[in-house]
């Protein structure tokens, strides 16, 4: 027998009396009806660029859902669904079609082995909201009581509207507004009478009646079949004629897939948002979810950053030439924080396309040297034009090497940056104090340097970090000198809407702060934009300049140290990271599992030519920018190149600094 026909006999046989103690006691712990409206499933959010363009569906696994009011649905949906789920709805107002739970009762009882069901559209909006789907007399007769007060609390137009958004129609898809988006790519209000009588059938049994189970196969096709019950009980009901359910059920439909119509844009990008939404609002944006998300995303950027990071071509040279075979690009605001382009990978459908080169740490190499001599100028100990000796040293056993294998005497201190010359490099650090270095690094945005398990020691201005920074980090490193010695901590979500509602709002006050003075900032944009520092090591013409506009840039690359922290042949990590006033751009390329590169030596042979090419794309039609020299700086000399001081430092601006013993040289004294 039937669970409904099994209720109604239980309560006829035990009269009015003791069949209102039974219900009675079933009311016993019912959940209020009242909060039926707040008991929607959760909505979908979306991931926008900066211009609007949709990123990406965020949603819980498993379940999507658009929520739509019932003006927003097309009627033919609401004819349809009534007519196959409930066609006495609009005349009962007590929830329970008698005359359907008799006719169910009765096929029960003659047909144990095909059961009928009886529920009403309020009926299943109890149970989809409040009750399990146990088949048991307990949970049936809460569901009729459940929704026996839903009747009573709400118009037929609110169920129904409830109804229509809660009930599964398959493929993840909750709620017809989902349905009408997934399967025709069009809002419920758009659906006609052949899509909509479709829909209608898909939530008696969404797997047997899901219209693309059946896409391309020559079987019986279940949810056609199902469709034409659902016309045939339309003409019943006389919301349409015989000769329309005819044509509407003749009328071929295209259907869609999720892969079709959810975009799949800057992935990398998008799970790092992802990340940031999830460490700011937890799983607020998925449950209850709705949210309109704009990030900081410029779609412009990315699309460039991904025709030079992702071209086949280009890619298939660098896997033969270097054997290089990823490469990721990350590019910033420096006045604000805000990414504006993300590529993690050079394919996002490679065997390592799911790994964000842009946020994975690796050891730095000379990018580091970034921050050793920011913190050297800011120390006053050294000028851009400090004497420094290139002569082996030794360091309780270290004995730093430079990549070109030379020692070419004395060479100023801009001079030592722009070729990245590795033993002046140390010398500065181990000057300047290791301490004061990673201090400069952790306030310039490298905010895990003080993990207890990274370790390092004078290695450390060559990028000997046990964990490694990120390309991001440094690229934030950059961006202080690029913003004049403020910092913006990276920004990836500018805005949260629900509704009407502003959940947030980026704030550059909130996150702008002065972490190197604009005097230091200055100095060392002058010391690396000058190309003439770099042209012993890279050439007059490398890949670290722009037509037509000042650039400051700074290149490293990584090798294998063996357990003493010695110079390696074997490269893995190539980097290029450079900037103007209004944009910053970071490129690495290697290999995520470690393999080492061939005839790389610098970041001129691998990254810095896919900088180069991008840094002209994002700025062509940008003015041409460069920093004001501040007033407490001291200008030394005219030309394209003066020489530039801190106050008090340009009476001693070519006296080699103070050498500790170990460093000693006998050349002059000089350190």
């Amino acid at each position: 027998m039937g669970l409904v026909a099994t209720v109604m006999v239980l309560l006829g046989c035990a009269g009015i009396g003791t069949g209102f103690l039974v219900l009675s006691a079933f009311q016993v712990g019912l959940p209020s009806v009242a909060d039926l409206p707040n008991l929607g499933p959760p909505r979908n959010s979306y991931l926008l660029a900066s211009n609007g363009t949709l990123l990406t569906v965020l949603h819980e696994p498993g379940e999507q859902h658009i929520h739509v009011n019932l003006n927003q649905v097309s009627p033919w949906v609401t004819k349809a669904t009534v007519s196959v789920e409930d066609r006495h709805f609009y005349q009962n107002t007590s929830s329970v079609d008698l005359p359907r739970i008799l006719e169910s009762g009765i096929h029960d009882i003659l047909h144990p082995s095909s059961l009928q069901g009886a529920s009403t559209i309020t009926e299943q909006l109890a149970k989809i909201s409040f009750l399990t789907p146990d088949e048991t007399i307990t949970r049936k007769i809460r569901e009729l009581l459940l929704g026996y007060e839903i009747a009573r609390t709400f118009k037929p137009n609110q169920i129904l509207q409830m109804y229509l958004n809660r009930i599964p129609y398959g493929n993840q898809a909750i709620g017809i507004g989902t349905a009408a988006e997934l399967y025709f790519h069009i809002p419920a209000s758009k659906l006609d009478l052949a899509q909509a009588s479709m829909l209608a059938g898909i939530p008696d049994a969404p797997t047997a009646f899901d219209p693309l189970g059946y896409v391309g196969t020559t079987g019986p096709n279940y949810a056609k079949l199902r469709q034409q019950v659902v016309l045939q009980t339309m003409v019943t009901n006389h919301y349409i004629t015989q000769a329309q359910a005819d044509a509407a059920y003749r009328e071929p439909l295209t259907y869609y897939s999720w892969e079709q119509g959810s975009p799949t844009l800057a992935p990398n990008f998008v799970a790092y948002a992802e990340q940031r939404l999830q460490a700011r609002f937890g799983d607020a944006y998925l449950n209850p979810g709705g949210w309109t998300i704009y990030t900081s995303l410029n779609m412009a950027d990315q699309q460039k950053a991904e025709g030079v990071i992702q071209n086949p071509a280009n890619n298939a040279r660098l896997l033969r030439d270097y054997n290089i075979g990823d490469a990721a690009l990350v590019s910033l605001d420096p006045r604000d924080g805000e990414i504006l382009a993300m590529v993690g990978t050079s394919n996002y459908n490679g065997p390592v396309g799911q790994v964000n080169m842009t946020i994975d740490p690796r050891r730095p190499g000379s990018t580091f040297k970034l921050f050793t001599y920011t913190a050297a100028i800011a120390s006053g100990k050294f000028t851009m034009t400090t004497p420094v000796l290139n002569e082996p040293i030794n360091i309780n056993g270290y004995s730093p090497q430079n990549y070109e294998h030379n020692f070419t005497g004395i060479c100023q201190l801009q001079n030592c940056l722009g070729n990245s010359i590795n033993i002046p490099a140390v010398k500065v650090e181990m000057i300047t104090g290791l301490p004061n270095v990673v201090s400069m690094a952790e306030r310039m945005g490298a905010s895990e340097m003080l993990n207890p398990q990274n370790t390092y020691g004078p290695a450390l201005t060559l990028g000997g970090l046990s964990i490694g920074l990120t390309e991001l980090q440094i690229a934030t490193g950059a961006s202080v000198l690029a913003s004049g010695g403020v910092l913006h901590q990276p920004t990836s979500i500018l805005e949260v809407v629900s509704g009407s509602h502003i959940i947030y709002q980026y704030n550059v006050a909130h996150n702008s702060l002065q972490v190197v003075p604009p005097d230091v900032a200055f100095i060392m944009n002058a010391m690396l934009s000058n190309n003439n520092n770099r042209i012993q090591d890279f050439g007059p013409y490398a890949h670290l300049t722009l037509p037509g506009r000042p650039v400051s840039a700074k290149t490293g690359t990584s090798d294998k140290q063996n357990a003493a922290g010695q110079y390696s042949s074997n490269i893995e990590d190539n980097w290029t990271f450079g900037w103007t006033p209004q944009l910053v751009t970071g490129v690495w390329v290697g290999n995520p599992d470690g393999k080492t590169l061939n005839s790389v030596t610098s970041g001129i042979s691998g990254a810095a030519p896919l900088w180069q090419v991008y840094m002209e794309k994002a700025l062509a039609g940008q003015p041409v920018m460069w920093y004001p020299k501040p007033a407490d700086v001291v200008q030394v000399g005219s030309g394209p190149y003066p020489y530039y001081y801190l106050p008090n430092t340009v009476t001693n601006a070519f006296s080699p600094v103070n050498c500790p013993p170990a460093y000693q040289s006998n050349w002059n004294g000089t350190c």
